[in-house]
């Protein structure tokens, strides 16, 4: 048991007036892991710490905090500034209109097609993203 672990650190320490503190954190962290229960995001998938969750718009999230709740920063965020997640995170990218059309673009430009295939591509992303923003230019 854990807590069997932490009474045998103290009693270590009693004898070793250097004992490395790092070990007592582990042991707290493992508390953390294995008696919490985790925060689940909207797929219902259990959060962990550093992996990368989406928000409702697409936007990459890392958590950087994981206990009854967690925080995550938004990835490429200079500032690394801390958001509470609510239940709108979730472990998959949402698909999206937008996400379509990105997906096309990055294959345009792959260099494994004919030019006027990645044209034809290119124009059909740019039609995606017209309708996605409400705009029908044909």
């Amino acid at each position: 048991m854990i807590s069997d672990e932490i009474r045998e650190f103290v009693n270590r320490s009693y004898a070793d007036e250097h004992m490395d503190p790092r070990e007592l954190l582990a042991l707290a962290d493992r508390v953390d892991r294995e008696t919490m229960p985790r925060p689940r995001a909207a797929d219902g998938e259990p959060v962990v710490e550093g992996e990368t969750l989406y928000d409702g718009e697409g936007n990459e999230w890392t958590v950087s905090d994981v206990m009854a709740s967690f925080n995550v920063t938004a990835e490429g965020d200079a500032s690394r500034r801390l958001r509470p997640a609510t239940a709108r995170f979730s472990h998959a990218r949402p698909d999206s209109l937008e996400a379509i059309a990105g997906e096309l673009d990055d294959l345009s430009e792959s260099g494994e097609m004919a030019d006027e295939t990645g044209a034809d591509m290119r124009a059909l992303a740019g039609r995606i993203r017209n309708i996605a923003r409400g705009r029908d230019d044909g």
